[in-house]
Order: structure tokens, then sequence, then C-alpha cells
């Protein structure tokens, strides 16, 4: 990214009175229009990103706004040809230094809002395939929650509305087998993903996949380049231990998160093609895999479609195609024994 010299952020600017139009007029004066709405605010930088491989371009008055989408998407590569999203994030002055609360989420047909207050917003037009987006330079500077509820928030959204169908799972791969581990928050998707990981397969993500639209071979991309754990997991994992429990952007469960590219044994990808769909049921007592009702993991995938209705024929259509393949529950105690039983289910298909 090109080096640049930070802007300064946006001032409103009151209409012009009838009185000073009129002058003005009358003395053949050049006029220059108040713009109280912000309406013509120059956003003079530019970059374009490639989160999860999809085209997305960002317009700015600040390159802190750049420094953070570049922290956010910065080990993407391009994958797909698809239109760009295009994002327009203007930054206003702040008195302030406290963190806004977290936006509220809405959504209706093409539109998605997200509203921490009147001054820290994102809308998002899906069927534009734009976002606008207004923060105050005080929530820049808690960079986690602007990334979290404003930046990616903002991306992802136009990406599961347009081009990608997301699906609550994590994703794992073995042999181009891959395999999609469904469940509910605190099923273990995370800790199974990594576990798979450290023996041998490729890791794809950790709770978050995206289904690509439009193909036959059941692609789904996430990101491969960090695990987000409970705090319980490093008492599975010695390497956690030294990770630190942190609330993500400040908010929600607590969390250890860790980047993947500091185990350079680790296998990653951002892609891969789905074969089999499991869904985790751990701490039962008798360990199997055992078929999943293909219905009920339908209804499991289209809740989620069913919050974001922008497109949902082509959502269901790609939902379809993916439950082609089988479907299982995977019942376990024993995480072990649950990695040997992918692995199992990955070479054999059984």
């Amino acid at each position: 990214m090109q080096t640049m010299q930070q802007a300064l952020p946006a001032e409103s600017v009151d209409l012009v009175s009838t009185q000073e139009l009129k002058s003005a007029w009358l003395r053949a004066e050049p006029v220059e229009f108040g713009d109280p709405v912000l309406a013509h605010t120059s956003l003079p930088f530019h970059e374009t990103y490639f989160p999860l491989g999809f085209p997305l371009t960002i317009a700015t008055n600040s390159t802190d706004v750049l420094d953070a989408a570049a922290q956010s998407w910065g080990t993407f590569s391009k994958l797909f040809d698809t239109e760009p999203i295009r994002m327009q994030i203007g930054v206003t002055t702040s008195s302030s230094s406290e963190c806004p609360p977290p936006p509220a989420c809405r959504v209706r047909d093409h539109l998605t809002t997200n509203i921490a207050d009147g001054e820290n917003f994102a809308i998002c037009d899906h069927a534009q395939g734009y976002s606008l987006v207004w923060v105050t330079t005080a929530t820049l500077q808690h960079r986690d929650y602007f990334r979290y509820f404003f930046l990616d928030s903002s991306a992802m959204c136009c990406i599961a509305a347009r081009y990608a169908t997301g699906i609550h799972a994590g994703c794992v791969a073995l042999g181009g087998a891959g395999l999609l581990l469904c469940g509910d928050s605190g099923a273990g998707k995370s800790t199974l993903s990594y576990a798979c990981a450290r023996a041998g397969f490729t890791y794809v993500s950790d709770d978050g996949s995206y289904l690509v639209h439009n193909r036959d071979d059941r692609l789904v991309v996430g990101n491969s380049s960090q695990v987000r754990f409970r705090p319980s997991a490093r008492n599975l994992f010695p390497e956690l231990r030294s990770c630190t429990v942190m609330r993500r952007a400040g908010f929600g469960k607590p969390s250890v998160e860790m980047a993947t590219g500091v185990h350079p044994s680790l296998e990653t990808s951002n892609t891969a093609v789905i074969r089999h769909i499991v869904f985790l049921n751990r701490n039962v007592q008798n360990q199997e895999l055992a078929v999943f009702p293909t219905g009920a993991a339908r209804l499991y995938m289209l809740q989620r479609v069913h919050c974001m209705p922008y497109l949902g024929s082509l959502h269901t259509q790609a939902i379809d195609r993916l439950l082609q393949v089988d479907a299982f529950e995977l019942r376990y105690n024993q995480l072990d024994w649950a990695v040997e039983r992918l692995e199992l289910l990955a070479r054999e298909g059984k």
C-alpha cells in the first residue's frame, strides 16, 4: 500500500444564508454551498483488498482506516472475479476518547444497518454492493472495535448477501476431502478444527465458512489465518497458555485468539471443496459417527439465510447443492478419538 499523508477528519459546513446567496449573485461571485450532512466530503484515499478472495474497494478520508483494513485482510489475495464491493468510510472529529456501545443490527430486504449512535454507523445496500460507514476519530482509536463491528462486519455482510452463503461451521480438509464441522456456539467447532490441524489436516476456518455461489464443486472459503477459542481450550493445547484471554472488540464472551502463522507446522488454506458435513455432539457417553438427517441440516443452514433475505433463492440453491453430500453426527467425549474418526471419514468416506 502506498504511503499517504493523514487526512483531516470531515467537518460539516452550515448552509449559506439567503442574504449571502443574494449578495454573491449580485456581485457575480462564485458560491460554495454549505454541506451540513457531509454529502460532498472528500474521500481521497483509495485501496483495494480481497477479504476471503473477493475484491473490495475502500474510499476514505483517513489513512487509519486503510491501516485497519490491511490488518484485517492483508493476508488475502484475489480468488474470484466478482464485481468489487464498494465501501466509503468517512471519519469525523470527536472530542471524546470513549468507545461507542456495540451497534444494533437490523436487516430488511436489501439493506443492513449497524448503528452504535448518531455518529457511528454503517449502512449496507446489497443491491448496489455498497456500504456507507461513518465513524469518529475516537472510534478509530479503538481499532479492534472498529474492525469487528464496522469494517469486517460490513464486508462479510456484503459478501454473504451477494457472493456466498455464510454457514456457522468450521472447516478442515484431508487428502482433498473437505469436512464442514457444524454446530451451535460452544459445540466445539474451533477446538476440533484446530486439533485436526495439529494432526495433519489442512485448516480452513474455525466457525465462519462461506459457500461460494454459482459453482458445482461445493467450494467453501474461510479465514485460515486465525483461530478463536473459548478460554477452556488452554487446558487442551499447551501453546495457548501464553495467550491472553480477551473479549473480542472489547465486548462479548471471553476468548483466546491465535494467529496460525506463528506455527509453521500447521498447513492452512482459505478454500476447501466439501465432501462431508459433520454436526458435532460432544460430552456423550457412547462415541460414534451416525447419520444426520439431511432435512435437519437444511434447516440449520436456512436459519442463517432467513436473517439475510436478499437473493434468498440463490442461497437456498447453494445449500441444496451442498446437501447432495452426506451429513453425519459425530458423537464423542474424547478429542483424540474424534480426530481419528474424522480422518477415517475423510480417507474412506465412512
